[in-house]
């Protein structure tokens, strides 16, 4: 049996040069502990509302509150699903059990994202992973992960502790060349990156991975076996069909009365039939990309309700000014002209216009007067107005 130890400090006489996770000595209690330097984390109101209201199913329910400005406390609902250091125990231990498991951790994640849910590293533990398993326990049916409503923890720090992967190493036995690869990719956040990896390990991915910035994470493009035309469709591709004639079948001298009717009713002779051919739509053209800003969680009730606009312009300035602005926001803490989005080759970008109260990308403040790439899923804060940005 391996164990998973928790390396615990004295946090908070000392501080802390990263997040820290630590248990309680209460049952299913944790505590998470930021850096304890400014800018604190702050609570996160609308992924507090979603955790509340939408809270999809491979999040874990989780009651927390916070104790000061570096410290939250939390606990897990006790549900009928067990902690992944606890479910090994009745699993098999080869490599491709554990890149199952992996493989539907980053599913997690990458469904929680979606929901803009923020994703905090430290949480992804052996401890705090759910695990849901087929009735005789031989494959996992399903992983809750848990989040937690913090607004500023966002950062690439490339010297993270990867307790998760090298406890799953150990405990399934992979190699270390694969370890290092994985270890690489989670100290990064590359979530994405790892779920392809493991899928690819798992023999799930026969065929070419689309990209995920086309809105298809995993899918692949199933081969479709077509029969070549006949020489009768041929010639109605070409618009050279032909109507049968007196001496063909019954029916076709049927037909052929039916025409010579037609032609003296309406004048019609000797005209080929004319066929159209239709081409689809290169919906990934630049001319068909627009953009959504709204106040409630897209895919829900809320976005529509709520303050909303669609992006269809290639400059789209948000601010206060109803005259200088084409999204405005009535609150006297957004400049008159606060930042812009703009369109520009398939991509959207946003720039911050001096504004006085600033303008954040998924927690993180923006300089002002300069373009950042913005995700397709993201929120943007203009001053204290927070806002989901989504395009497709």
């Amino acid at each position: 049996m391996i164990n998973y130890e928790l390396k615990d400090t004295d946090v908070r006489e000392h501080g802390a040069t990263s997040i820290h996770l630590s248990k309680t000595d209460t049952h299913a209690v944790w505590m998470l502990t930021v850096p304890d330097r400014a800018p604190y984390p702050s609570v996160d109101n609308i992924a507090d509302t979603a955790l509340l209201r939408y809270r999809p199913d491979v999040v874990s329910p989780v009651s927390w509150f916070r104790v000061n400005r570096t410290t939250w406390i939390f606990s897990l609902s006790q549900r009928t699903r067990m902690p992944l250091s606890k479910a090994v125990q009745s699993m098999s231990r080869d490599p491709d059990t554990g890149y199952r498991i992996l493989s539907k951790t980053m599913e997690a994640v990458e469904i929680a994202r979606d929901y803009l849910l923020p994703i905090i590293p430290e949480l992804l533990h052996p401890e705090l992973l759910q695990i849901e398993c087929s009735v005789d326990e031989s494959d996992v049916v399903e992983v809750q992960i848990v989040t937690l409503p913090i607004a500023g923890t966002g950062r690439r720090d490339t010297q993270r502790e990867t307790g998760l992967i090298e406890w799953m190493g150990e405990v399934f036995h992979w190699d270390d060349s694969v370890i290092t690869q994985f270890t690489a990719l989670f100290r990064k956040e590359a979530f994405f990156d790892l779920l392809l990896e493991t899928k690819k390990l798992c023999g799930e991915l026969d065929t070419p991975v689309g990209n995920k910035e086309n809105g298809n994470a995993c899918s692949q493009r199933p081969n479709r076996s077509v029969s070549p035309p006949s020489d009768h469709h041929e010639n109605m591709l070409n618009g050279k069909y032909a109507l049968p004639t007196e001496n063909d079948s019954p029916g076709g001298r049927i037909v052929s009365s039916l025409k010579r009717l037609w032609e003296s009713l309406f004048g019609y002779q000797n005209h080929d039939t004319i066929h159209e051919v239709t081409e689809e739509l290169d919906l990934s053209s630049d001319r068909f990309k627009i953009a959504q800003l709204s106040e409630g969680l897209p895919g829900t009730p809320d976005e529509e309700l709520g303050h909303h606009a669609y992006i269809l312009t290639e400059e789209f300035v948000i601010g206060r000014d109803m005259g200088k602005s084409d999204f405005r926001i009535d609150s006297f803490s957004v400049s008159r002209r606060h930042a812009v989005i703009r369109r520009r080759a398939g991509s959207y970008f946003v720039e911050d216009l001096g504004s006085k109260n600033g303008t954040m990308l998924d927690g993180v403040r923006l300089s002002k007067y300069r373009e950042y790439l913005l995700p397709e899923k993201c929120k943007i804060s203009f001053a204290d107005h927070v806002y989901y940005f989504r395009s497709a």
